[in-house]
């Protein structure tokens, strides 16, 4: 398939968006909790939780939804990516890019900030390629009332989020091709600054970005008692916080960097609803992330991943034969498309690696805890509220799933099979 002829699939691809906004909402976004799925969460009784497996413990009606849910939100994934791949081909193979490369010099007296800006153009190209897709899927989102946020909203974020792209993209390639210039040794340096900004930025980002983002406050005198007994028998001491989430219908705890910037964030939502048993387990949970340095490895891995994943786009890109207005920069929208490719490659192997983690999280806080009552309400309780597929297709678990699915995790708590189909 030719690239002008993928360029069009794209285009038809707004048809698609457009039916979305038709599509019924199953329920009233924003539903306060407690609700009907928490009542009937609560009445499990004890022995259904310890003996069942997760497909015999969820609502029947709702899986079925969340299956529909899925086979709606996987193309959309898939679509968002390829679109940004196929958008930056064409502006290389099109010419588009030189163009662009050759204006920026003749109108910038400076080198070094005519790359920045056509790095920016790059991250520009990708995201408004994405645009529509991504839109998409707000919209699934919407409609399945897993998102409270206004078009507006979402709208301003996509801009903003579009923006600081453009800055971090084009400060990327200027320094990059500046160090190219100067030094054979240029990709050692290159790797170095991979590592220390991936690793930097999950270490600052509690210190430093979060609390900018986010509306974090102390701990309920309720939830604290908890916290205190649990850490002093994990020996693991850290800040945990309350997250402001407005009353969102999902639950959400979750660890924020690593080492002395350690903190874990439990939403308000998860901190109202969850009995006193299954809230002590959710943090016994994000206690395991921190005492077997979970975070830091992702950090690792994801620098790794980044640089393996270059370093294949590169020397891909070196294969392909040169226009004759090609150059090192032009050619750097070729080298964005095949990182798209890249990145399709390497999502499996990295959901893979955080699945196998939160399996060891759940390990961690039932040993803490004893209560695999309150482990399983819990698993069942996010399975319900947030729409989770208890046993997902392989599609699904590849490419969308950086958690073990519910059926996973039920059945390495309690020794039962899975039960799948």
């Amino acid at each position: 398939m030719s690239i002008r002829l993928c360029i069009r699939s794209i285009v038809a691809f707004a048809g698609a968006v457009l039916c979305t906004l038709a599509v019924p909402r199953l329920a009233e976004a924003a539903l306060l909790r407690p609700n009907l799925l928490d009542r009937a969460v609560d009445s499990l009784a004890a022995a259904a939780l310890l003996g069942k497996p997760a497909v015999a413990l969820v609502d029947p009606a709702r899986q079925a939804a969340a299956i529909r849910l899925e086979h709606w939100l996987l193309p959309g994934f898939f679509i968002a990516i390829l679109a940004q791949v196929v958008a930056l081909a064409y502006y290389w193979q099109s010419g588009t890019a030189a163009r662009v490369r050759d204006r920026l010099r003749r109108a910038v007296p400076s080198e070094f900030v005519a790359r920045l800006l056509f790095g920016a153009s790059l991250a520009l190209v990708a995201r408004a390629a994405a645009l529509l897709p991504e839109f998409y899927l707000y919209r699934v989102e919407r409609a399945w009332s897993l998102s409270d946020q206004l078009l507006r909203t979402w709208g301003s974020r996509y801009v903003v989020n579009t923006l600081v792209a453009m800055l971090a993209t084009g400060i990327v390639i200027a320094v990059v091709l500046w160090l190219v210039d100067r030094t054979h040794h240029w990709y050692l340096y290159t790797t170095a600054a991979i590592f220390a900004t991936s690793i930097g930025l999950v270490y600052l980002n509690p210190l430093l970005i979060a609390p900018h983002i986010e509306t974090f406050a102390p701990l309920p005198v309720s939830a604290q008692r908890i916290v205190t007994s649990l850490e002093t028998r994990a020996q693991v001491h850290t800040p945990i916080v309350m997250q402001a989430q407005q009353g969102l219908r999902q639950d959400s705890a979750y660890v924020l960097g690593f080492g002395p910037s350690t903190r874990i964030a439990v939403g308000d939502t998860l901190i109202a609803v969850a009995s006193g048993r299954e809230l002590a387990f959710d943090i016994a949970n994000e206690l395991g992330y921190v005492a077997m340095h979970l975070a830091w490895r992702v950090a690792l891995a994801n620098a790794i991943f980044l640089i393996v994943g270059a370093a294949i786009a590169v020397t891909v890109a070196d294969r392909v034969g040169f226009r004759r207005d090609d150059d090192p920069v032009s050619r750097l929208a070729l080298v964005g498309a095949l990182l798209g490719l890249v990145y399709l490659v390497v999502v499996p192997i990295d959901n893979t690696m955080l699945r196998g983690m939160s399996l060891d999280a759940d390990r961690y806080a039932v040993a803490l805890t004893g209560d695999r009552a309150a482990a399983v309400r819990s698993i069942v309780r996010d399975t319900e509220q947030n729409m989770h597929e208890v046993c997902p297709d392989i599609m699904t678990r590849l490419f969308m799933d950086d958690t073990a699915s519910p059926a996973a995790r039920i059945a390495a708590i309690n020794g039962v099979p899975a039960d799948c189909p």
